[in-house]
């Protein structure tokens, strides 16, 4: 497992100052809507390698059809598509992960459609829940709210054009939610070397280039209900070292 590290105590935020929470807009809306067969049981869809050029031509289809219809929408997107579109470190993802606290009915509907005309106009397959806010399930509403205010802040564009934009997820965030998956069942070969990268981002961008101390990091573990235990952190730290040649925690 990895190894710990010390320096002296840094108690920095682990997210910037919060702006003025918006007021959610209408229910909980999937993208895509739920199918089931004729058994009643739901249809799984298939997952197809996407690259970076792949993922922003089909974010580009959804942004044109979105302006023909007077629609500007802004997402926030975690995961795989910040990784492979913003931050340039994995070669394919399977999908665009996204949340957006303040999507109406009418947009998401909008929204849904130009993620089916993008995938009819491709010219290899994204599989039917390329687009999708599945991350939604595991979020609730004041946490949607205040991340989305964060990514405003924050403002790290993972895709931008008339009609559509895609933001990234608040660092601080992204990182919390990468260690708490490395404690699970599910977990991805790649997640602490994700962890790490996110990590670097947050300090440079938000903590002055100083390592963050795991006091700071486990407090806004448990405000975003996600875990970050001590195996786990001192994984990343050796990631963050071999990556980065510095030290990215403090024990």
């Amino acid at each position: 497992m990895g190894c710990g590290s010390s320096q002296p105590s840094n108690e920095v935020e682990l997210q910037p100052r919060p702006l003025k929470v918006s007021a959610p807009q209408g229910g909980l809306q999937m993208i895509p809507a739920p199918q089931r067969d004729l058994t009643g049981r739901p249809i799984r869809h298939q997952y197809y390698d996407l690259r970076r050029e792949d993922l922003r031509q089909a974010l580009q289809v959804v942004a044109e059809f979105l302006i023909r219809n007077h629609s500007q929408v802004t997402l926030v997107a975690v995961g795989g598509a910040v990784n492979t579109i913003l931050l340039r470190t994995r070669d394919t993802t399977h999908d665009v992960d996204f949340f957006s606290s303040d999507l109406s009915h009418s947009d998401g509907a909008l929204l849904q459609e130009a993620a089916r005309v993008a995938q009819t106009q491709s010219t290899i397959p994204l599989g039917g829940d390329w687009l999708n806010n599945s991350t939604t399930l595991y979020m609730g509403r004041a946490l949607q709210v205040e991340l989305r205010d964060l990514a405003i802040q924050q403002n790290d564009i993972v895709f931008q054009s008339p009609g559509l934009t895609v933001l990234a997820a608040p660092w601080g965030y992204a990182f919390c939610t990468k260690v708490d998956r490395m404690t699970k069942r599910n977990a991805r070969p790649y997640d602490c070397t994700d962890a790490a990268v996110y990590l670097n981002r947050f300090i440079a961008t938000q903590n002055s280039g100083r390592p963050v101390n795991i006091r700071v990091i486990q407090a806004r573990a448990a405000h975003f209900g996600t875990s970050a235990p001590i195996e786990q952190l001192q994984s990343v730290e050796m990631e963050y070292q071999r990556l980065y040649h510095s030290h990215g925690l403090e024990f």
